[in-house]
């Protein structure tokens, strides 16, 4: 029996982080469509996801287009948009105060919101009740605001929508090699037979 033959396996890999986010952020909101009980943290998952894959996709695309973005990545990520806008040409005629920027103005201020949280101490007005009912007011909430944007799947679907569009026209505009817009990537793998003497 002869012994086995030596092989080389190269793997390469190239991973667009945006996209990968960005099918997460979708696959948490399908998730919680599905099963609406206890969707409250699938809503927030996939919001805070959604708002990853948006700075994650400034990223791949300012390396594409400045050559000194390095220097630039401390920038917030609504300063990169505003820059990369300007770069590409690319214009919301309505502005900052209608969709898709107001939303993700909302989803970037959202994000910043849950990432950098702090202690919040909510007072409610007091509420009159009658002796027979008074106790049902124990149980209505007091959810802070970034609460309420994710009780139901509203703001996590909106941000998506708007983000989306938001990042097409980026992707329309960009001047360099381009994939797909939300293209995961590619693997390569490789096998060489070794010569030996």
């Amino acid at each position: 029996m002869s012994k086995p033959r030596k092989v080389v396996v190269t793997k390469q890999r190239t991973v667009h982080t945006y996209a990968e986010l960005w099918h997460a952020s979708d696959c948490l909101l399908a998730a919680g469509i599905e099963n609406p009980k206890g969707s409250t943290f699938q809503f927030l998952s996939s919001a805070i996801l959604t708002a990853f894959a948006f700075e994650s996709y400034l990223n791949h695309v300012g390396l594409g287009t400045f050559k000194c973005w390095e220097q630039l990545d401390r920038l917030p990520p609504w300063s990169k948009m505003e820059l990369l806008c300007e770069e590409l040409g690319v214009a919301f005629p309505d502005g900052a105060g209608a969709c898709p920027l107001q939303t993700v103005a909302k989803l970037l201020n959202f994000r910043n919101t849950i990432a950098h949280g702090r202690l919040q101490e909510i007072n409610a007005k007091p509420i009159m009740r009658t002796t027979e009912n008074y106790y049902s007011a124990y149980h209505e909430e007091l959810p802070t605001d970034w609460e309420r944007m994710v009780q139901t799947d509203k703001f996590a679907k909106r941000a998506r929508e708007d983000v989306r569009d938001v990042l097409q026209r980026l992707h329309d505009a960009r001047r360099d090699k381009k994939e797909h817009l939300f293209t995961f990537g590619k693997e390569l793998h490789g096998a060489t037979l070794v010569d030996e003497p």
